[in-house]
C-alpha cells in the first residue's frame, strides 16, 4: 500500500516538474534550467509509471511489459533532449551549429534523438489505450492521457512556450487523474 501511494505521488511530481520547464525556455530552447527540469522529472515519473505497470500487468501481461519497455526508451529520449538543452546553453551552441554537429554522427543521433524521442508520446498513447481497455481508470481519464500524448509532440515541434505550457498542463491533469485512481485503488485488479 505504501509503495503504491509513493508511486502515485511520482505520477504527480514528475509531470509537475516537467510542466515547469517551459517557463524557463529561451527562444524555444530548453536552456540549462528547463533542460535540468525535464531530465529530473523522469525519475519520479518512471517510478510512478512502474506502479501503473504493476497494476496493468495483472490484466495485460504481455502488452504492459512491452509498454514498460517503451516507457524506458521514451524516458531515455526525454533525458537526452533535456541534457541537449543544458549542454547547448552551457557551451553556447546555437541551434544551427548543434544540428550541423549532429550530421557528423548520423547513426547515434538517429538512435538517441530521432528514435527515442517519439517513443515517449507513443508510450503515453498506449497507456491511455490500456487504461481504456482495462477500466483501471474511468474512460475520461484514459481519453485525457491520449490527448496528452497527442499534444506533447505538437508542443515540442512548434517550440512555442504557450503551446508547450498548455500541453504540459494537459499532461499534468491526465497524470493527476491517474494518480488519484491509483492512490484510491483498494486492491489489485483481478486478472
Amino acid at each position: 500500500m505504501m509503495m503504491r501511494r509513493l508511486q502515485s505521488l511520482g505520477l504527480v511530481i514528475g509531470p509537475l516538474i516537467f510542466a515547469l520547464s517551459p517557463l524557463f525556455w529561451i527562444d524555444g530552447h530548453y536552456g540549462v534550467i528547463g533542460g535540468l527540469l525535464i531530465a529530473t522529472a523522469t525519475v519520479p515519473w518512471v517510478f510512478g509509471l512502474i506502479g501503473e505497470y504493476n497494476a496493468l500487468s495483472l490484466r495485460l501481461p504481455v502488452l504492459s511489459g512491452l509498454w514498460l519497455l517503451l516507457v524506458l526508451i521514451g524516458m531515455f529520449g526525454t533525458v537526452v533532449f533535456g541534457l541537449q538543452g543544458v549542454f547547448e546553453a552551457i557551451f553556447g551552441v546555437t541551434e544551427w551549429r548543434s544540428l550541423a554537429t549532429f550530421e557528423v554522427y548520423p547513426l547515434p543521433v538517429a538512435v538517441v534523438l530521432t528514435l527515442a524521442g517519439p517513443v515517449f508520446p507513443a508510450a503515453l498513447l498506449f497507456l491511455g489505450a490500456m487504461h481504456w481497455r482495462t477500466g483501471l481508470t474511468p474512460r475520461w481519464s484514459a481519453a485525457l492521457l491520449v490527448l496528452a500524448a497527442v499534444a506533447f509532440p505538437i508542443a515540442r515541434i512548434t517550440r512555442s512556450t504557450p503551446v508547450a505550457f498548455i500541453a504540459d498542463l494537459v499532461m499534468l491533469a491526465a497524470f493527476c487523474a491517474v494518480a488519484w485512481f491509483s492512490w484510491h485503488r483498494t486492491s489489485a485488479p483481478s486478472a
